[in-house]
C-alpha cells in the first residue's frame, strides 16, 4: 500500500512540475517585448522573456543552494542529538 501511494504523490508531483513549466513556458512567449535594462552601470535593450527567465534561474540556484544549507544544518542538528 506504500508503494502505491508513493507513486501517487511521485505522479501528483510530476504532473504538477509539468504544468507549472508549461505556464511558465506560456508567460514567457506572451512577454517579448523589448525593455531598457539598468544594472550598476550597465545599460541594455533587451527582451523581457530574458530578463524573465534569468531573474527566475537566478532565484531557482540561490533557493537550491538555501535548501542544500538547511539540509546540512539539519543533519548536523541531528547528528549531535544523537550523541
Amino acid at each position: 500500500m506504500r508503494e502505491r501511494l508513493a507513486t501517487v504523490r511521485y505522479r501528483l508531483r510530476l504532473g504538477l512540475t509539468i504544468l507549472a513549466l508549461l505556464l511558465f513556458v506560456v508567460f514567457l512567449l506572451q512577454n517579448t517585448a523589448t525593455i531598457r535594462v539598468r544594472f550598476l552601470v550597465f545599460e541594455a535593450d533587451v527582451a523581457s522573456a530574458i530578463v524573465i527567465l534569468v531573474t527566475s534561474l537566478l532565484g531557482f540556484v540561490g533557493g537550491f543552494f538555501a535548501a542544500l544549507n538547511m539540509r546540512r544544518h539539519w543533519r548536523d542538528r541531528q547528528a549531535g542529538q544523537k550523541e
